[in-house]
C-alpha cells in the first residue's frame, strides 16, 4: 500500500469518481487512461504508479463507492445476516447493477480485468459469505460441513444474474427473500419458516 501514499483519501475518491463516471457514460472498452488522466485532472503516470492500469482502477474505483453487500454484517442469525446482505444489493440500484454487468461482459475479452474483478470484488465477498457461514456453524445454525456450503456464494451470484437474464429486471428484495428461503437456507440444512 506505500505506493499509494501520495495520494489523499480525497483525491483519490475524486480520481475514482471521475473514473465511473467515464465508464458508465462511454463504456469500459472505449475509456481510456489518457482520457481518465485528463478528467481527472492528473498525469497517466500517476494513475499507473497507483493502479498499474485501467483495469484494476475501474475495478477499484467501483468498490469504492460501496462495500461488499455482506462486509461487516452479523445480525445473529443466518438468515437475517443474507437478507441484510439482500437489502444493500437492492439498494445499490439498477444503474450499478447494469454497470456491473457491463463489466462482467468486458471482463470476457479482458483477463487483466477479469483478474482484477475476482481479487477486488469476487474474493472479498466470497470470504464475506464464509465469514457469516462460519458464524452460523459456529451457532449451530448449519452443520459445519454442510455438503452445499461450496456452493453458496455462487448461487447467490447466480441468482442475481440468471433472474436478470429470464425477466430482464433485477430481482426485488421480495425476490431474493424467497430465493434464500426456498433456495439457499434449505440447501444447507436450515428449514424456514418464513
Amino acid at each position: 500500500m506505500e505506493r499509494r501514499s501520495r495520494l489523499s483519501a480525497e483525491r483519490e475518491n475524486e480520481i475514482f469518481a471521475c473514473v465511473e463516471r467515464l465508464v458508465r457514460e462511454h463504456g469500459y472498452e472505449n475509456v481510456t487512461m489518457q482520457q481518465i488522466a485528463a478528467e481527472a485532472r492528473t498525469s497517466t503516470a500517476t494513475l499507473y504508479r497507483h493502479w498499474n492500469g485501467k483495469p484494476r482502477l475501474v475495478v477499484e474505483a467501483v468498490r469504492n463507492r460501496r462495500p461488499p453487500p455482506l462486509q461487516d454484517v452479523d445480525t445473529g442469525s443466518l438468515r437475517g445476516d443474507f437478507l441484510a446482505g439482500t437489502t444493500a444489493i437492492v439498494e445499490s440500484g439498477p444503474d450499478d447493477h447494469d454497470l456491473m454487468s457491463a463489466l462482467a461482459n468486458a471482463a470476457r475479452t479482458d483477463p487483466e480485468l477479469d483478474r482484477a474483478q475476482r481479487d477486488i470484488l469476487v474474493e472479498p465477498m466470497r470470504r464475506a459469505v464464509e465469514l457469516v457461514l462460519d458464524r452460523a456453524a459456529a451457532r449451530g445454525e448449519i452443520a459445519a460441513d454442510a455438503p452445499a456450503r461450496e456452493f453458496v456464494p455462487e448461487l447467490l451470484f447466480a441468482s442475481l444474474i440468471a433472474h436478470k437474464i429470464h425477466t430482464g429486471d433485477f430481482p426485488d428484495r421480495a425476490y431474493l427473500t424467497r430465493f434464500l428461503d426456498l433456495v439457499v437456507l434449505p440447501a444447507l440444512g436450515v428449514r424456514s419458516d418464513h
